[in-house]
């Protein structure tokens, strides 16, 4: 997975923002997927040039919730809640709704699980 560096990310924003071109032809001007100049778009508009900084750690179960609950309440796409709530990767949301709705938690937790204990 390439990383982007906050001003490349941002030159991008702002040239599709300032420009008549549309996200495809912004897009392909820089070799990245539309998705990926929507994802900065979205958070360079949330959350200003903050929102497009890199992001260490992880998210705590709570956090989760709360991300989801508002999702569901107001039929965000993961997307949208990714944009929102400062996640990278919409794709994380969907992996924490799935663990909800699967059971295996009240409350998503924070990834990496911890080992299962072992039974001996």
């Amino acid at each position: 997975m390439t990383i982007y560096s906050e001003q490349f990310k941002l030159g991008v924003v702002q040239e599709y923002l300032a420009g008549p071109g549309g996200i495809k032809a912004v897009a392909m001007a820089h070799g990245v997927t539309r998705a990926m100049v929507q994802r900065w778009v979205a958070a360079y508009r949330h959350h200003g040039a903050a929102g497009l900084a890199a992001k260490r750690g992880g998210y705590s179960a709570s956090f989760k919730l709360k991300v989801l609950r508002r999702m569901w309440r107001d039929r965000l796409s993961y997307r949208q809640a990714a944009a929102l709530f400062d996640v990278r990767g919409e794709g994380v949301i969907g992996k924490w709704e799935r663990r909800y709705h699967a059971g295996d938690e009240e409350n998503p937790r924070p990834w990496p699980y911890p080992s299962p204990p072992s039974s001996t």
